[in-house]
């Protein structure tokens, strides 16, 4: 009897080894040697959806208390976040942006920020220089989602009493320094 559990153990070990022995890079063969892929199977894939944006003028908006502003170019809509001094000089601008299209948005589609004061044009500053640890939209924005970006200019929060903050097509305008 005790021999009967041995027998049974031998045989399961058995056919495992022989099962595995069919078994092929490319598949599983079959007793007829007919090749079956383990692979997955390709099924086609529709092409994502182009993000859209389209050529207008920039609209002007002194809303800078956390409203949504629609963006009059792209399916997109901005909150003003505010301003503050940068940790190594300098200033950084937060503003919120969502995607409201049915497509991935681009990095590129927001163009580059602009800040004047005064008249005067602000330099942007990398991330190293401003001390911050992402400057701009680095990857794709996805369909329905909203990031807080952070752009870093090269002038004090004092100067922007009297300012422009351009991003995509829409341009805040007023005392920044909030």
């Amino acid at each position: 009897m005790a021999r009967t559990p041995l027998r049974i153990a031998a045989v399961l070990a058995a056919s495992s080894l022989a099962l595995v022995a069919c078994v092929d890079d490319e598949g599983i063969v079959d007793q007829e040697g007919t090749l079956t892929p383990t692979t997955g199977v390709a099924t086609p894939t529709e092409e994502p959806e182009a993000f859209e944006t389209n050529d207008v003028s920039p609209e002007e908006t002194d809303e800078i208390s956390g409203e949504i502003v629609e963006d009059p170019g792209m399916s997109v809509h901005y909150k003003w976040q505010g301003t503050k001094s940068a940790p190594n000089g300098g200033t950084v601008v937060t503003i919120a942006v969502t995607n409201t299209a049915d497509a991935i948005m681009p990095p590129e589609a927001l163009g580059e920020p602009r800040l004047t004061y005064s008249g005067d044009n602000a330099s942007r500053l990398s991330a190293e220089e401003a001390g911050i640890e992402i400057e701009g939209l680095d990857m794709p924005l996805g369909k329905g989602a909203t990031a807080n970006l952070q752009f870093a200019f090269d002038v004090s929060t004092g100067n922007l009493y009297d300012a422009e903050f351009q991003i995509g097509n829409v341009v805040f305008t007023g005392n920044l320094n909030n």
